[in-house]
Formats: C-alpha cells, structure tokens, sequence
C-alpha cells in the first residue's frame, strides 16, 4: 500500500477536517493514516452536498466550491500526479478509484 505524506498550512487542514465524516475527521486530529479512498469519498460527499440534497446544480457548486476544489486537486496530486483533476471530474457521479493509498496528513505551523 502506498502512503502519502501531504504537509497541509492551517487553513488547508481546518478545510479538510470539516470536509471529512467524524471518525476521519477523529483520525486526522490524531495523526493517523486516513485510507485514501475514504478521505476522497467524504470530500466528494462534501462538495456535492448541495447537489444530492438537491437545491443546486454541479456547475454551481463547482463556481461556489472553489477552495474545496482546490484542495481536492492538491491532495490528488499525491496519488495522480498526471492528472490532479482526476476526482473533480467525478463530481456527480459515482466515485471510482482503483488505488490502494493512504494519506498522513501533517499541519505545517
């Protein structure tokens, strides 16, 4: 399994822990590995979040998400170096990742 180590600033990291589901967000505190399919899955789930629970549209919330957006190409840059927009394309569909990673995430003060 392939880990990836990502240095994230302040603002990056308090982005993602809100981004994640509680117990990665728990991980993520803690200094854990975080399974790099469940980390990308609750990003996706957070950033189609207006879309699933239907009152946007995902050229909206590809506009308002910008940030998010930007994190997500970042740490997808770890996994495809060649393609950092390879889970932005997935927004609104069904997610899909054949990688076996793990992300460990460190907050650089």
């Amino acid at each position: 399994m392939k880990v990836c180590q990502i240095t994230l600033n302040g603002r990056q990291y308090a982005m993602l822990e809100k981004m994640l589901c509680s117990s990665r967000a728990g991980q993520l505190a803690g200094n854990q590995h975080i399974n790099g399919y469940e980390l990308f899955s609750d990003m996706l789930d957070d950033i189609c979040a207006p879309v699933t629970d239907g009152w946007s549209t995902v050229e909206v919330v590809l506009k308002e998400s910008g940030e998010q957006l930007d994190l997500l190409r970042f740490l997808t840059r770890a996994v495809f170096p060649e393609d950092e927009d390879y889970f932005v394309r997935q927004i609104g569909r069904t997610f899909q990742c054949s990688k076996n990673f793990e992300f460990q995430i460190r907050l650089c003060f």
